[in-house]
């Protein structure tokens, strides 16, 4: 069954909660106009803090008998496309990424409808009915293939295809929560000043054309690098994050 939300009511939504609910701040990410300033990230505030990247995820429920895992799973079951045919070097992207110390996920629901979606939002229960997916354990992907994760609800694991490899280590719900505080007591956090900001926006530029290095995204590249000094340098990152990454950037500051 084909979802019936898009990608920005779903993130969105998640925003909501993530910055009402959990502390976290915003750079770039999608927000509700109700929500006040104080929700985006200052640079001023020299405290230790960790950066979230999420790409956003939508999924179909999985419901046929003719499903390519019923005879695994049995149905229903949940699944989402990671990423088209012949554009699987975008994964290497979030791959790189989380290399760089920073906390990657991809993030799916656990439900599918309009009113699943405002029930959740209703409830503040869009962290208790999301998984997120770590680039890393799911590894390393087919690239001239359609990959896609499927998983359940009451599963911590899920099924990558083509292949049927099992991919471990889901987070659902508030384990993301856990996750961002291991950062903190593991003393990975940093101070994430305007410098901080655009090197991190330099480095992923970097790392962007190690994946993407036709002369047309050099092109872009150096289109993206004039305008450093140009712009602020939380939009100069989230610029990056949103177009060559396709991510929101969450700050949580301690």
């Amino acid at each position: 069954m084909k979802t019936e939300i898009t990608d920005i009511s779903f993130s969105a939504a998640l925003t909501f909660e993530l910055v009402t609910q959990h502390g976290l701040l915003t750079l770039g990410a999608p927000i509700f106009p109700s929500l006040q300033k104080e929700a985006v990230f200052r640079t001023d505030m020299n405290t230790s803090s960790v950066l979230l990247f999420i790409q956003c995820k939508l999924s179909e429920r999985i419901v046929g008998t003719a499903a390519s895992l019923n005879d695994d799973w049995g149905i229903p079951y949940y699944r989402f496309l990671i990423h088209p045919k012949n554009r699987n070097k975008r994964h290497e992207l979030l791959l790189n990424l989380e290399d760089m110390n920073n906390l990657v996920y991809y993030v799916a629901p656990e439900f599918h409808t309009k009113s699943e979606l405002y029930e959740s939002l209703m409830q503040m229960a869009l962290l208790t009915n999301s998984t997120f997916w770590s680039p890393k354990a799911i590894g390393s992907l087919s690239q001239a293939e359609r990959n896609t994760i499927s998983y359940k609800s009451d599963l911590y694991y899920g099924i990558l295809e083509p292949g049927k490899r099992k991919i471990d280590g889901a987070i659902k719900g508030e384990m993301l929560l856990s996750m961002i505080n291991g950062k903190f007591e593991a003393n990975q956090s940093e101070i994430y000043d305007n410098e901080r900001l655009a090197y991190l926006g330099d480095q992923m530029l970097d790392n962007y054309l190690k994946v993407m290095h036709t002369p047309k995204e050099q092109r872009l590249i150096n289109d993206i690098r004039k305008s450093r000094n140009q712009i602020d340098p939380r939009d100069f990152l989230s610029l990056i994050s949103i177009f060559l990454y396709d991510c929101f950037v969450y700050v949580i500051a301690r």
